[in-house]
């Protein structure tokens, strides 16, 4: 890999890292085909990411969006803010942790913060979906 798709990627393996790191999460998925076993699992989604001119010189500012689907159950919680809020809520701690993602970016932030049912495969499961952006300054 090289140019845009090493820095584009670098973003996307420094957020898997990171969540790879919180106990309450069994499995991260990251561009790659999954079942539905082993739950809490994360799911990292690359989102459209407009690109426009930075203010230094030839640099790109590439807004990176992205979200992190929460599957953490298969049945309905009894309390979302014991069973569901606090394992999303731990991601973004994670993730706000380290603002510049392993130095891939110059910092992120969180967008939305989306907890409820979540409908994979005709399979109603419980979780959530916390969105970001990043800014990734890029020199072509």
């Amino acid at each position: 890999m090289t140019g845009f798709l090493t820095s584009y990627k670098n973003v996307f393996d420094a957020v898997k890292a990171i969540v790879q790191t919180k106990s309450s999460i069994k499995t991260v998925i990251l561009g790659e085909q999954f079942t539905l076993g082993d739950l809490p699992k994360a799911i990292i989604n690359a989102e459209g990411s407009p690109i426009g001119q930075a203010a230094m010189g030839d640099v790109l500012s590439v807004k990176v969006n992205f979200s992190v689907v929460l599957v953490i159950r298969d049945y309905a919680p009894q309390d979302w803010f014991i069973d569901i809020i606090p394992v999303m809520a731990d991601v973004v701690d994670a993730i706000l942790a380290d603002r510049s993602l392993k130095g891939t970016v110059m910092d992120v932030t969180p967008t939305g913060f989306y907890p409820g049912e979540i409908k994979i495969d005709d399979k109603l499961l419980f979780g959530g979906v916390v969105r970001f952006q990043a800014e990734l300054l890029y020199t072509p």
